[in-house]
């Protein structure tokens, strides 16, 4: 009888710490703030252009991560270079910048110190879809997960000409990033 009692106990016990476990790892975190940037270079300086209305999620139970920004909330401090810019992406039929992916690595929770977690996917820009794997790092803060990532990417991969005034062209490459803090979702 005794032995029937204790094992029944230990069954729940297992039983709860599985679920519990699972929960917790089948949490998904949401965006509640966060930039999505690039900077470009041209032959005699630079400059960077940031969106603060990315949104997005990452699931730790499927692996889902998403990201996007509206194309026309991509602001470099110089009207007149976005206004040529949302002409270049066309933002009326281009409105979205987005990546949607899957983790390849998993992310420990129990870990306080920085992740970094290989991520592949499809980065949509300009109306083009590219392959695009990825590091993110992810960080444990009081309020939820700190999330970075950066990457490299050539314009005219995605169809795009480089623009160039008088003698000064833009590079190809641009470099990419987005910061974000990430909480639980209710």
């Amino acid at each position: 009888m005794k032995f029937k009692r204790n094992s029944s106990t230990l069954i729940l016990s297992l039983t709860f710490i599985l679920l519990s476990s699972s929960f917790i790892n089948a949490q998904t975190y949401v965006v509640d703030n966060g930039t999505a940037f690039f900077k470009a270079k041209v032959s005699i300086n630079s400059y960077t252009g940031t969106s603060d209305q990315l949104n997005g999620f990452i699931n730790f139970e499927t692996g889902e991560i998403e990201f996007s920004i509206p194309a026309n909330s991509i602001k470099t401090s110089n009207k007149k270079r976005d206004k040529h810019m949302y002409e270049i992406i066309n933002v009326e039929e281009n409105s979205t910048v987005s990546f949607k992916g899957n983790l390849i690595d998993l992310y420990d929770e129990s870990l306080k110190e920085k992740q970094t977690l290989k991520v592949k996917g499809h980065f949509t820009f300009v109306g083009v879809t590219l392959e695009l794997e990825l590091e993110i790092d992810l960080s444990s803060e009081l309020d939820g997960l700190r999330l970075h990532a950066n990457w490299t990417l050539l314009i005219t991969d995605y169809n795009l000409e480089r623009p160039s005034k008088a003698f000064m062209t833009v590079k190809d490459e641009h470099q990419m990033g987005v910061d974000a803090l990430l909480v639980r979702e209710n």
